[in-house]
């Protein structure tokens, strides 16, 4: 990287902190500014990453935390928040936005579906407090890392992988509705795909057998990282 580009590196950093922190004055050291923190929950489709996140964000009272909204192209499902499930948007303007810019991270699933990650989305968030995200399945967790450091390069973040048996993920899809042409691609996708380990080097693994105790090991987790204790 030459010299302009480290310049203009640096002066985009020190605007995206005035832009998140509301500070109009004064002088910001980036290289030691405390940063709100980041959590990325990743899994298999069904392995109960949102009802952990939302299981802990309703007993939570101590940390302010907000849930990370992605920007997706699916069809909203029945009975789903549209401010705290996604930004359910159509497929041009998924399109529009990705050519300009906006997302940090964007990928498409298997199914044909499109989700973005906006960076003005996670600077406003980090503005307030800490923030979790759901990651998808755990081939994202690099070019989200990389996303997110693109934004703030010195961020902390921990990462999370959350499993369950291939039975139950696979039950819970079936549930959970939708065309029988698409339980049927999430379903051969679970059958072709599922391993009980991730590929991926997390920080922390949660085998979601029973809910309760899941969202206790998140909160562990959350926990451990805020406080830097050694991972467990």
């Amino acid at each position: 990287m030459d010299e302009q580009q480290k310049h203009l590196q640096s002066g985009r950093r020190l605007y995206l902190l005035k832009l998140m922190t509301s500070v109009s004055g004064g002088e910001i050291n980036l290289d030691t500014y405390k940063f709100n923190h980041v959590f990325i929950m990743c899994g298999f489709t069904g392995c109960g990453k949102d009802t952990v996140i939302d299981g802990f964000l309703a007993k939570n009272k101590k940390y302010p935390f907000s849930k990370f909204v992605r920007t997706l192209t699916r069809p909203k499902r029945p009975g789903e928040d549209e401010l705290l499930g996604g930004y359910f948007i159509e497929k041009d303007l998924f399109d529009h936005l990705k050519e300009r810019g906006r997302f940090f991270f964007q990928y498409e699933k298997y199914d044909g579906d499109q989700f973005g990650y906006d960076s003005l989305h996670l600077i406003f968030l980090l503005s307030r407090g800490h923030v979790i995200m759901i990651g998808g399945g755990e081939q994202n967790l690099p070019g989200l890392v990389a996303g997110i450091k693109s934004v703030f390069s010195t961020i902390p973040i921990t990462s999370i992988f959350v499993n369950r048996n291939k039975e139950d993920i696979i039950e819970g899809m079936v549930k959970r509705g939708g065309s029988p042409e698409q339980i049927k691609k999430r379903t051969e996708y679970i059958e072709n795909n599922w391993t009980p380990k991730p590929q991926q080097k997390f920080d922390y693994i949660i085998w979601n057998e029973n809910i309760n105790q899941s969202v206790k090991e998140f909160t562990e987790i959350i926990e451990a990282s805020l406080n830097s204790q050694p991972k467990v």
